[in-house]
């Protein structure tokens, strides 16, 4: 019996993801918190911080140990210049309070005065506005803006009730609370189980690589069951691969932000700087093939809902036709999944990612050359060009033994051309479009697996050395911390010039990096300019929003009735909740409060737990703290989305017992000298979860009022923006497209050439894109939590037209990546340039009529009474007519498979973007124009 509950345990761990790595940083992170509450124990260390002994605890266990090295780095340096600016201000706000004060003097005696408190109160309001306006325009600064809200709400509640000699006496004793904090948290996540940038990326990278090989093997499996389509084994098939494709993604968009800070690391390594951004390189091309075939799920989809009376029109083969073809890719993808998982494997074996299988004294006499073993590119390059060159004929040979096709005596019936109908077309372009991706997979990672054995022959993969980051890396990491940019995610620059806005969508982002050079001051100036430009913005408006929440709940500290109640019941905690605790929708919002409010009951259970377990001794307190802080350090790693429920929960669990202890240490006189009652273990608990409660009331009241910023309205505006960076990336591509075709984009290693310049702007849209549609996935979920008062909203509509945009987007981004072979040349390539001159490509219309959709949405104006989509780029239809039909002898031309892979797309594409203006149209109407026999004299407005 013992072994099935031992399964059981180990079945639960592992879906928990509790493995070593995990554990070790979850006993990490609790370790700053529990060092200083020991250390605090000791007279000396309890004299010098007094009654905020605990604040020390709290900023341990948010500076968050737990980070690489680089970015506890990064994190500590934006913690410190956050807490000097917060130390300047108050100081600054205090003088300027007993400015007032003198001028306008209290009675003798009386601590309180009105015009100090009014002053006070000013302060506390333009502080968190700004500090809430930049968190908005620059997420990354989120703890930084934290610290600094925690320390001016500290000192501005209690700003009108200072003299000048005590306001310094608290800021200096603060300042020291909050930089012990920073370097306890800092020596521990130096010394403590030290996990540099470097080591993540790499173990990304091997997770990638072998994520790849499992989205081969799925797509292989789903090809095999979706002979017969609408199978339940398809379906499940369907599920699986749509996972794993999201998983291969989301691994690369981990690659894409962890680069810059490995970059960054200084450490003991084996590759440099430079192997990085080549090993990234490589990776980013094997993205589009990998990703790319798994349109076959999305062809299906089209398949199964096509219309049997347009098969001219359709991109794709029939449903009753995809059973037959699919036969035909078996067994290319059979032998393209060995390859690739043979090069993965060469890969990963060679570079160390893996350990080696293979046992010494093995089988001497190996027929081959196996993974991980010199030589082994040779013979996979070998493979990959057998398949190419054997691929074309095969497909030829299918193609003219069915009744598809018909051939033409040439030469006297000495040779014979071979033509498809054009019913078929379609069936052909698929193939070729399918295999063309298996073919670039299998080249790309024969690319990366070339480095690794170049890398292996070099020396580099057998030593270690010190490698650190270059004087300009260092300038750009400093200029990055105060930037919503991320430097270096790709080797291409300005990824940054357009971001996804907390609350408006799409808008320009300032990037310093592109504004004047210069000195300190010049730099201070360009901040100020960013933080200019967004007091008109829609961040300006939910720091307002903030400000005003937070000021209404510190309220009671500016009145002469109320001041002492504020302090006695630790209010100031409630205006700390409300700062740190809104976002900028009311959806997100209503989230976190729910979170906030369960993650301080949980915290206050814990923490009575903590206490009563141990009997309250100090020694078993401390030690059974450290245990449950770590617990809660378990959502902060794997959860990062409730990054801000767990960190109250933190906070609440450190306050009640480093509370307890601190009293206990200094003694009652000490503890009330600030004016507050001390609160036993049974008191504090449930007293700082109806304050934290307090304070989420009033910060739910100023998410509603004056009217609420609902994430519904920012998804339409969102959605409107992504529609016309749609059309700038479409417009963008198919200049792209046109420049190679015609052999006019250069030499493209040039950074000057034409087509070069033309592929670093589509690459920036193409970011840019996926970015946004990831920001509005995310939002779109947050919609089921907003109350409907204004109707049903159209979920439906808004996810079709996502669905689209993103589709659309992809296949632009493989018509870019297909037309490289274009700019090879050749005398196809050349006949089709002289075609292309006379054929319209309708870019002009499609991108107008893209951004027609935009302005439309964005407005709420419903679309023309006449909206015609332009017919389908007729290349295809003009070669046919040319030629006589397709000719397959036409498969052995690089461009021609590639030009059948940019009519798929180009074809799938149109689908896409009748499916979009529908889903528009259901949202905005259309305007209706009466015929002559139902004529009025009004203009009527068709709205659904």
């Amino acid at each position: 019996m013992a072994s099935p509950k031992k399964s059981s345990l180990s079945g639960l761990w592992g879906k928990l993801g509790l493995d070593a790595p995990t554990l070790m940083l979850m006993g990490k992170g609790a370790l700053p918190p529990a060092i200083f509450t020991a250390a605090y124990q000791a007279t000396p260390v309890a004299k010098t911080y007094s009654t905020l002994g605990y604040l020390v605890t709290i900023v341990a266990a948010l500076s968050l140990c737990i980070l690489p090295r680089a970015k506890l780095v990064q994190l500590t340096v934006q913690n410190s210049i956050a807490v000097a600016l917060a130390a300047a201000t108050s100081l600054l706000g205090v003088w300027t309070a007993t400015r007032a004060r003198a001028h306008y003097t209290s009675p003798p005696g009386q601590a309180y005065n009105a015009s100090a408190s009014a002053v006070s109160a000013v302060w506390l309001f333009v502080t968190i506005w700004l500090a809430n306006l930049l968190r908005a325009r620059i997420p990354s600064l989120s703890i930084p803006v934290i610290m600094y809200t925690v320390f001016v709400s500290i000192i501005f509640t209690s700003g009108g009730l200072y003299t000048m000699p005590r306001a310094i006496t608290t800021v200096v004793l603060m300042l020291k609370c909050f930089f012990t904090g920073y370097g306890l948290a800092f020596a521990v996540g130096m010394v403590v189980f030290p996990v540099n940038c470097r080591q993540i990326w790499w173990k990304v990278f091997a997770g990638y690589l072998l994520t790849s090989k499992g989205l081969l093997e799925e797509q292989k499996n789903f090809l095999r069951q979706h002979e017969t389509i609408g199978t339940e084994e398809g379906e499940k098939s369907a599920v699986a691969l749509a996972a794993l494709e999201k998983a291969h993604a989301d691994l690369f968009t981990k690659l894409s932000t962890e680069l810059p800070m490995a970059k960054r690391e200084i450490a003991l390594g084996r590759y440099s700087t430079s192997d990085l951004q080549e090993a990234y390189r490589l990776i980013r091309a094997t993205l589009l093939p990998l990703q790319g075939m798994t349109v076959i799920l999305d062809i299906f989809n089209r398949a199964a809902r096509a219309d049997p009376g347009e098969d001219e029109k359709c991109p794709v083969p029939r449903e009753e036709q995809l059973s037959e073809v699919m036969k035909t890719l078996h067994e290319p993808y059979e032998r393209i999944v060995g390859m690739c998982g043979e090069a993965i494997e060469h890969v990963l074996l060679t570079m160390k990612l893996k350990p080696s299988s293979k046992k010494p004294g093995g089988d001497e006499e190996a027929p081959s050359i196996e993974p991980g073993e010199e030589g082994f590119c040779q013979t996979l390059e070998e493979k990959v060009q057998a398949f190419y060159s054997t691929r074309a004929g095969d497909v030829r040979a299918y193609f003219s033994s069915s009744d598809a096709t018909n051939t033409s005596d040439t030469a006297g019936g000495i040779s014979a051309e071979v033509y498809m109908d054009e019913k078929h077309r379609s069936e052909l372009h698929f193939v070729l479009f399918m295999e063309y991706l298996l073919y670039n997979a299998a080249k790309s990672l024969l690319g990366l697996a070339r480095f690794a054995e170049e890398k292996k022959q070099q020396g580099v993969v057998d030593r270690t050395r010190l490698v650190y980051p270059t004087a300009k890396r260092l300038k750009k990491w400093l200029r990055s911390m105060a930037s919503s940019r991320n430097d270096d995610v790709v080797d291409i620059s300005d990824v940054g010039a357009v971001r996804v806005s907390g609350l408006g969508g799409i808008s320009p982002n300032r990037d310093p990096e592109h504004l004047p050079a210069g000195n300190f001051l010049q730099k201070l100036g360009n901040l100020i300019a960013i933080l200019t430009e967004g007091i008109s913005s829609s961040e300006s408006g939910f720091g307002l929003r903030v400000a005003c929440a937070t000021l209404a709940a510190a309220l009671p500290a500016y009145f002469e009735s109320s001041y002492v109640f504020f302090i006695e019941k630790r209010l100031v905690w409630a205006s700390i909740v409300v700062a740190i605790g809104m976002s900028p929708t009311s959806g997100a919002s209503l989230i976190g409060f729910v979170g906030k409010i369960l993650a301080t009951a949980i915290a206050t259970a814990l923490a009575l737990l903590n206490w009563y377990i141990v009997d309250g001794i100090t020694a078993g307190v401390i030690s059974f703290m450290w245990f449950f802080i770590a617990i809660q350090f378990y959502l902060v790693i794997k959860r990062p989305t409730m990054i801000q429920s767990s960190l109250t929960a933190l906070v609440t669990h450190i306050i009640i017992i480093c509370y307890e202890l601190q009293v206990r240490k200094i003694g009652d006189e000490a503890s009330t000298r600030s004016g507050q009652p001390i609160l036993s273990i049974n008191e504090i608990g449930p007293h700082r979860l109806l304050v934290t409660l307090g304070g989420l009331c009033v910060a739910m009241i100023f998410t509603i009022l004056p009217y609420p910023t609902t994430t519904r309205s920012l998804i339409r505006s969102s959605v409107s923006s992504s529609l016309f960076l749609l059309a700038r990336t479409y417009s963008t591509t198919f200049s792209l497209l046109q420049l190679r075709i015609h052999g006019t984009a250069g030499d493209e290693s040039n950074k000057n050439s034409p087509g070069r310049r033309y592929e670093k702007t589509h690459v920036k849209l193409l970011i840019e894109s996926f970015l946004a549609n990831d920001f509005l996935r995310t939002q779109i979920e947050f919609t089921m939590y907003e109350p409907s008062l204004r109707g049903r909203f159209p979920r439906e509509q808004y996810d079709g037209i996502i669905e689209g945009v993103r589709n659309i987007t992809n296949y632009l981004s493989i018509i870019s990546y297909a037309s490289k072979t274009f700019a090879i040349g050749g005398e196809w390539a050349d006949e089709l340039s002289t075609l292309l001159r006379n054929v319209d490509t309708q870019m002009h219309q499609i991108t107008s009529l893209l951004c027609l959709l935009s302005a439309s949405l964005a407005s709420g104006n419903p679309l023309p009474p006449i909206l015609s989509l332009p017919e389908q780029f007729r290349l295809a239809r003009a070669m046919e007519e040319r030629d006589g039909g397709v000719k397959l002898d036409h498969l052995v031309e690089p461009g021609f498979v590639a030009f059948a892979v940019v009519q798929v797309a180009i074809g799938v594409m149109r689908d896409d973007l009748v499916r979009v203006i529908g889903m528009v149209e259901e949202l905005v109407g259309r305007v209706e124009f009466p015929d002559e026999s139902s004529f009025s004299g009004d203009l009527k407005m068709k709205v659904p």
